[in-house]
């Protein structure tokens, strides 16, 4: 190696320059080569906690949840102290019947009781079980009348009695397919062997396809009533449909959810369900469709997610933060976390909104300052983090200023998984009508969580109304406060 150097030397200096040009260019391109080998492994190390990856990506590879710790030294369960949760007792009236357990010898001298010594009731237990499930069988029987004209008369047979499933039995289907998520043959092993009740997997769409039918005005009437929400929740997740990817969106209100599926991912489902000009407030992560929805119209906020942020902080390389000798990610979770703090002390009521709003500037700019004097960090991912949240710094804060407005889009993440879930265990749908079934189950059935109310008695009740001409059952507060107060 040496006599090469030294023959390069004597050859002067255009081969000098030769060799340093060389060197710099295979210097230029490891790092490059580096760089993308380090991109690479951050890429295969990030999971749910440090990315926007969903958890059910992790696998069985990272377990979730607290750091490792030493043991404890308790036994596992329930600690000393402890309060445990038990099933309330029933009232008497609802006691189908009731066994005594009296001793027949004591337990000292073994002397025989006979029945006459006084007694008292020290202790009462109960168990719950299941009655033999039969379903009740109702026959119809149509008589034709004969007028003196020679004309025969009779009634037409109702879409209930015609379908041989009654409201109830319709409630149950749809029921089980949108809350228990159950396949149409695994929904017609358990009507045939659990309720007693064969029957064909066609029938069983026939009902849902009506029930879908039932609960089209209700839904549309959310959809409606969505443009006068002050804050709405978005969130979307792909649901592939035959060869095609459709999306699943869910658009959560302060006291209900309506989901959709569309065929697109972009701004124009914000558009045809929001309308043009929404003058509320959008709580969601940085996609690019709610990104151009807010940019295009003239009016309305913004709230973008702020766990999205601070897992994408988490996954930032171990760089020190300009002008600092500790590590960026670090640093910007601290100050985000400062902010975080003023909040959780506002949602407990010890800080007033103007409190808040005041108390909130200085973390608020000192992460600012971080952001700005990171702009030239040696590390790319940095960069981009620290231009992508001051390049969207207005839509961060929303929640400081705004009543009813939360950090995160945790709300509309959880309500949009069980869709999430039907998607993993099933095949999705294979017709548009199958999309519109699923989207309104899963309106109907997560709008009444939220309320407090019973899934399975408004899937009936809206059947019902259906089959006989009442007006639609409401899911909206008001309405429904009006409903139910009709006897």
């Amino acid at each position: 190696m040496g006599e090469r150097i030294r023959a390069i030397y004597n050859a002067g200096l255009h081969a000098v320059v030769a060799l340093v040009l060389g060197l710099f260019e295979l210097i230029a391109e490891l790092k490059r080569e580096n760089e993308a080998l380090r991109d690479k492994v951050a890429s295969l190390e990030k999971d749910s906690t440090n990315s926007s990856k969903p958890p059910s990506s992790d696998g069985l590879k990272k377990k979730r949840g607290s750091p490792k710790r030493g043991s404890s030294g308790r036994r596992p369960g329930g600690q000393k102290g402890h309060v445990g949760n038990t099933r309330a007792p029933v009232p008497p009236q609802r006691v189908s019947r009731t066994v005594p357990h009296r001793p027949t010898e004591c337990e000292r001298c073994r002397r025989h009781f006979d029945g006459t010594e006084d007694s008292e009731v020290v202790e009462r237990r109960q168990t719950f079980g299941m009655p033999k499930i039969e379903p009740t069988v109702t026959e119809h029987h149509f008589y034709a009348l004969a007028c003196p004209c020679g004309h025969q008369t009779r009634l037409p047979v109702p879409n209930g009695v015609m379908s041989g499933i009654d409201d109830d039995l319709q409630a149950l289907i749809a029921y089980l397919t949108g809350e228990a998520r159950l396949s149409r043959r695994t929904l017609q092993k358990v009507l045939a062997e659990v309720f007693g009740t064969p029957i064909s997997v066609g029938a069983l769409q026939n009902r849902l396809e009506d029930t879908s039918e039932a609960l089209e005005p209700t839904c549309r009437q959310l959809e409606d009533a969505l443009a006068t929400e002050p804050v709405i929740n978005i969130d979307e997740t792909s649901f592939p449909h035959n060869r095609q990817l459709p999306w699943l969106w869910a658009f959560v209100a302060k006291a209900f959810v309506y989901f959709t599926i569309a065929a697109s991912r972009g701004s124009k489902v914000l558009r045809a369900v929001l309308g043009k000009a929404y003058d509320g407030i959008i709580i969601c992560d940085r996609f690019s469709a709610y990104v151009k929805y807010h940019k295009d119209r003239a009016c309305g906020l913004i709230q973008f997610c702020w766990a999205h942020i601070i897992r994408q902080a988490k996954g930032l390389p171990p760089v020190c933060a300009c002008g600092c000798g500790q590590l960026f990610s670090r640093l910007a979770r601290a100050r985000i976390g400062a902010v975080f703090r003023l909040w959780h002390t506002f949602k407990r009521g010890q800080l007033s909104r103007q409190q808040l709003i005041d108390k909130a500037q200085a973390p608020i700019g000192r992460l600012r300052t971080l952001l700005e004097d990171n702009l030239d960090s040696p590390s790319r991912q940095v960069r981009t983090f620290c231009n992508g949240q001051l390049g969207k710094w207005e839509s961060l804060f929303t929640f400081i200023h705004h009543e009813g407005v939360e950090p995160t889009n945790n709300l509309a993440e959880r309500l949009i998984r069980p869709g999430v879930q039907t998607r993993k265990i099933s095949y999705c749908t294979r017709s548009e009508n199958g999309q519109l079934l699923r989207a309104r189950l899963l309106t109907v059935v997560e709008t009444c969580r939220m309320q407090g109310r019973n899934p399975l008695q408004f899937l009936r009740a809206a059947i019902h109304a259906k089959r006989h001409g009442h007006p639609f059952r409401s899911l909206l507060p008001l309405e429904a406060e009006k409903q139910q107060s009709v006897p």
